[in-house]
């Protein structure tokens, strides 16, 4: 079965009247007990259920893919999502593995001291989950990158003010006020919509005016992204591929694209898959 799909049974299973057991889960899904644990926990921390002693209950008004709330109330779920965004969840499910080794490899770009600026996604939010505990200042807009970095002690974390967008999980500010202003930042790493030879896209006017300023605050730019984003359809630039100092992806790359950026000035750095991303995936 496929993590997607499994993810949505369980959200499916579950009541907001009373805890559905581990054991339940495993028996309606066929899957083992070490699996379902491993789902619920990251989907605790995504924030799609609540997570309790011997199960899971579910939230209120949750969904997985967020259709029931796209139908009901069409003019609010604009409020509560970006144009052209998937939900988070959905997002983090796509190339899970990929994703997985792309963030390992960027984390070779970290340094304990260093000040940094996460920006919301999936891949980023992979790379925050497995920071180790060092003295590291983050400035985030994602609530999930900073809900895995509440228990690393030695991390500071700075949240800027803005608006809530649920769908997406991330916190935008269209106004020029605010920390922001403040903080200086080393590098920043940073997600796409897709890689063209336009540079860095997104498919909605607030994330590219968000994005701009905080890449304003850095003095390297580091993007993941991986290879299915290269090329991919998006409107709206960011920034051209002059901005960009570092790209993180996958063997997917083609020859031609690895060209157009390398002669754009970017180092180009390509994140293998291994067994242990694949593993950590499987269904066992």
């Amino acid at each position: 079965m496929h993590l997607q799909d499994r993810w949505k049974l369980i959200i499916d299973e579950l009541n907001p009247d009373r805890v559905t057991s581990v054991d339940e889960l495993t028996s309606r899904l066929g899957v083992s007990p070490a699996t379902i644990r491993r789902d619920l926990n990251e989907l605790h921390e995504l924030g799609h259920l609540l997570r309790v002693r011997g199960g899971a209950m579910r939230v209120e008004g949750k969904h997985f893919n967020g259709k029931a709330v796209a139908e009901a109330e069409p003019q609010k779920h604009r409020l509560d999502s970006l144009t052209g965004q998937s939900s988070f969840l959905d997002s983090t499910i796509v190339n899970a593995p990929v994703k997985r080794a792309i963030a390992r490899a960027a984390l070779d770009y970290l340094r304990p001291g260093i000040s940094m600026i996460i920006d919301g996604g999936t891949t980023t939010y992979t790379m925050a989950n497995m920071m180790a505990n060092e003295p590291y200042h983050v400035l985030t807009t994602s609530i999930p990158i900073l809900q895995c970095l509440l228990d690393r002690s030695k991390v500071k974390v700075t949240l800027p003010g803005g608006e809530l967008f649920r769908e997406q999980r991330i916190i935008l500010n269209p106004y020029e006020d605010g920390m922001l202003q403040n903080f200086s930042a080393a590098k920043i790493f940073i997600g796409c919509q897709a890689l063209t030879k336009n540079g860095l896209m997104q498919s909605d006017t607030l994330l590219v005016q968000s994005e701009r300023r905080l890449m304003e605050r850095a003095d390297q730019v580091i993007l993941l992204a991986d290879s299915s984003k290269i090329d991919a359809p998006a409107s709206l630039s960011v920034c051209p591929l002059t901005a960009i100092d570092v790209v993180v992806t996958d063997e997917g790359i083609t020859p031609a694209a690895r060209g157009w950026l390398e002669n754009a000035g970017i180092e180009v750095r390509i994140a293998r898959v291994t067994a242990d991303d694949l593993k950590a995936f499987e269904v066992v």
